[in-house]
């Protein structure tokens, strides 16, 4: 009895689990609609009277092409790219076979103009179908242009509208995927911080060496960020689902606004340290009595970053972090009063910690 119970818990939890795996990969989502508007392509393409009938394959593949794009807004663009591709094509072959006839020479000339046409920036991903298009046309369309051409024209752009149908039935938004990018580069750049802060805690400086071995490279991440917010965004345009979710994507681009701004922030902190506190530099911009309270304090901030969610950072986090500000700007005011060092390096990583906590500081505790 206690086994079948256990079973069926384990059966429980697989089935609740499966709604976050479908969320968190949507590739899986993109196979089921493209299988599923493939097939449909392929049955209705089997129902066209007339020559279409001979060319029945480009059918799913129009609906391969619909599908496999993240969000209904690059279905219908993608879509209409490649059939303006095609038809692009196939018109340079017509040309070109009607002018120079079956030659070589023909195929030289249609493949150059189709590469050229190519470059056409309005196409988008989908302008290497044009040279493709031209090549089928003159090679495997040579024996029925006109019939070749609306079935490879004709059903592809069928296979796109049932396709785009089958998007706009179950459509994308890929949420999860711009949430994971945003957790990425959000603890990469706490990460960055806590690399910085063991620099400050060893007994002596890092040579210059050593802090070039600290700092992380931040900008891939903060592109793929960015690439996952705007999919998310275009993933809105016309999707039924996207009332549902408004809540959650609006957090996420507050997230990620202020991620952006802390991430140029974080850099600049990484680059003082980096280029004034080494072990090579006569006089450094910290020394032993303020690295320990920089050391907190950045450590602080850290703290911070890892619990933002959405715009804002948690407030017990955020407080802790203003204590160690305050605690860095009194040593560094008694350490300007006992020196003749204006020590502004050190000012300079007081102020940018201020700014970053601005960043994510959230309303009720401004």
């Amino acid at each position: 009895m206690q086994q079948r119970t256990a079973g069926a818990e384990r059966r429980l939890r697989g089935w609740a689990s499966a709604p976050r795996i479908w969320a968190r990969q949507p590739r899986i989502g993109l196979a089921v609609r493209a299988a599923i508007a493939a097939t449909a392509a392929w049955w209705l393409a089997h129902l066209v009277p007339g020559p279409l009938d001979d060319y029945p394959y480009y059918a799913p593949l129009g609906a391969v092409i619909a599908t496999t794009a993240a969000t209904l807004a690059g279905s219908v663009r993608e879509s209409l790219q490649t059939v303006t591709a095609i038809v692009l094509g196939a018109a340079v072959a017509l040309v070109g076979d009607a002018v120079l006839g079956p030659e070589l020479l023909t195929l030289a000339v249609v493949v150059a103009a189709g590469v050229l046409l190519a470059g056409w920036t309005r196409l988008g991903s989908s302008s290497s179908w044009l040279p493709t298009a031209a090549l089928f046309v003159l090679i495997l369309g040579a024996q029925n242009p006109a019939g070749y051409v609306l079935g490879f024209a004709g059903l592809t752009f069928g296979g796109a509208v049932v396709g785009i149908l089958v998007n706009a039935a179950f459509p994308p938004l890929p949420l999860a995927p711009a949430e994971q990018s945003l957790g990425t580069l959000r603890d990469t750049l706490a990460g960055q911080l806590d690399d910085v802060v063991d620099g400050l805690r060893q007994e002596h400086p890092p040579t210059q060496d050593e802090w070039r071995g600290r700092i992380r490279t931040i900008d891939p991440l903060l592109a793929q960020m960015r690439a996952a917010v705007r999919q998310t965004d275009d993933a809105r345009r016309g999707n039924r689902r996207a009332g549902r979710y408004r809540d959650a994507a609006d957090r996420l681009y507050r997230q990620a606004r202020a991620l952006e701004r802390l991430t140029l922030l974080v850099e600049d902190l990484t680059l003082v340290i980096a280029e004034t506190e080494i072990a090579e530099n006569e006089r450094v911009a910290l020394g032993p009595h303020l690295r320990p309270a920089a050391a907190r304090t950045l450590a602080a901030l850290a703290d911070v970053l890892r619990s933002v969610d959405g715009a804002a950072a948690d407030i017990g986090a955020m407080r802790a972090a203003d204590a160690a500000v305050a605690e860095f700007t009194a040593e560094l005011r008694r350490a300007r009063a006992t020196s003749d060092d204006d020590l502004f390096e050190a000012g300079n990583i007081v102020d940018n910690v201020r700014r970053s906590l601005t960043a994510v500081r959230p309303a009720d505790d401004a």
